[in-house]
């Protein structure tokens, strides 16, 4: 499918590439992974001041209205990257959810902070067993006066060491965990008594934590959208962040390719270089066609969910299906195409390998995906 970018979406391709291509070189997020908050202050707020804060959130809420195509357009320069700040983590999912569910308080005192880079956030939604199904939830909420008290467990809790609060889905109904009904979502803040986190990086290099919350009590204002809500709440943010994590996995594999590409010119075997050898030229070609049959996909999905296309669920589940698949293929290819040398921390094609990987596995696995694609 063929997008043509407006000016403004074109501007923002630009700024994002010749920015992240002067700042955020390998050897800079390298030095940025070994750093304790696992991402970069600095970055983080020149994003704030770049307007990427604020970019797909309502003009109403402070932001400039863009939609998934904006999403896409700024995650696939992140891909290519490997940036580490929790743009996902904090704006796309937690800014999408309260943007969506929560108050006018709340709206006006969280999202001026997430927009302005002073505040982060973190999503609490997978559990221990059950990452493969978002919405496989055994940590429940009891009403208690004009309060909920939560007890359970999350895991991956991405940017968890660093955000200032917690959405938190838990069950308040039924205790069936397969049920999509009577789930609920709650914004807590990390200071509230009875939180406690055990934080450690992740295979890729991010900032997580174990979040356990032991009889955790928040105002019954603190629910976002409406009690038992939070599938319809949450379902068109996680459909954005699929759309933001896939654009990223197509920005790393385009960066793999690249990278596969001039080794093989450099690479010499039999007194020529490896690119010469047909069987690995078709390789590469193949890796290139799963890219774009993936970019392909990846255009559409964005398209139809800014225009509230009928199809558009389907298609969010075909597109993370397809690139789990795709980042499969074109990262392994990558790695047996550098030889030993891939699998080094000194080079960038393990680290895009690591990242795609994670990538494959977040809101879903290919498998889960595959079968809500069909299933429509």
């Amino acid at each position: 499918m063929f997008i043509e970018f407006s000016e403004e979406q074109t501007m923002l391709r630009d700024s994002a590439e010749k920015y992240l291509r002067d700042n955020y070189t390998f050897d800079r997020r390298q030095a940025i992974v070994k750093q304790p908050r696992g991402f970069c202050a600095e970055h983080w707020q020149m994003f704030a001041d770049l307007g990427w804060l604020a970019m797909t959130f309502s003009e109403d809420a402070g932001g400039f209205g863009g939609g998934a195509l904006e999403t896409m357009i700024l995650c696939e320069q992140f891909g290519k990257h490997l940036v580490l700040e929790p743009y996902l983590e904090s704006v796309v999912l937690v800014g999408g959810l309260i943007e969506r569910g929560a108050s006018a308080a709340i709206q006006e005192q969280v999202l001026s902070g997430i927009v302005s880079g002073e505040l982060q956030g973190a999503f609490a939604y997978l559990e221990e067993g059950r990452v493969a199904d978002p919405w496989s939830v055994a940590t429940h909420a009891e009403k208690d006066g004009d309060d909920f008290v939560i007890e359970g467990n999350k895991t991956v809790v991405l940017n968890g060491p660093e955000a200032d609060f917690f959405v938190v889905s838990a069950r308040t109904g039924t205790s069936d965990t397969a049920s999509l009904d009577n789930i609920s979502l709650f914004l807590v803040a990390k200071e509230t008594a009875g939180l406690s986190l055990r934080n450690y990086k992740t295979y890729d290099g991010r900032a997580a934590c174990e979040l356990r919350l032991d009889q955790v009590k928040v105002p019954a204002g603190n629910l976002l959208g409406a009690l038992d809500g939070a599938y319809e709440l949450a379902q068109p943010v996680f459909a954005r962040g699929i759309v933001a994590v896939c654009a990223e996995a197509i920005g790393a594999m385009d960066a793999l390719l690249e990278a596969t590409v001039n080794y093989t010119k450099q690479r010499k075997q039999f007194g020529q270089p490896i690119s010469s050898f047909q069987v690995l030229r078709h390789r590469m070609v193949d890796m290139y066609m799963e890219i774009e049959l993936s970019r392909s996909l990846l255009m559409a999905t964005a398209w139809k969910l800014d225009n509230a296309a009928p199809d558009a669920e389907q298609c969010v589940a075909a597109l993370k299906a397809k690139v789990g698949k795709a980042g499969r293929y074109v990262s392994h290819n990558a790695i047996q195409l550098h030889g030993g040398i891939g699998t080094t921390d000194e080079l960038s094609v393990g680290h895009y390998f690591k990242r795609l990987a994670a990538i494959g596995v977040m809101f879903g696995s290919r498998d889960y995906h595959l079968s809500r694609a069909v299933s429509f």
